[in-house]
């Protein structure tokens, strides 16, 4: 268990939150018996995933707010430039 753990742990660095979200629901109906490095890694997995998310949110929000304000630089950044 140790080793999917720790795997999925090392692929969530990769700009993947949502490995790490996969991470903690694989081992919940676990959770009585997991050693203490088993947690550790969920723990952390946790942390990384609401930090993540936390700042991608932030990000958008801010992005679609000032997108048009933006002119040129908010066109440039966008992968595609919706109409209006």
């Amino acid at each position: 268990m140790i080793n999917i753990a720790k795997k999925l742990w090392f692929i969530g660095f990769f700009f993947l939150p949502w490995v790490w979200l996969i991470n903690i629901l694989y081992f919940v109906p676990h959770r009585n018996n997991l050693n203490d490095k088993v947690k550790w890694y969920l723990k952390f997995s946790l942390i990384g995933f609401f930090a993540y998310s936390t700042i991608f949110m932030a990000w958008m929000g801010i992005y679609l707010v000032n997108r048009n304000k933006w002119g040129a630089f908010g066109d440039n950044i966008s992968i595609t430039i919706p109409f209006g």
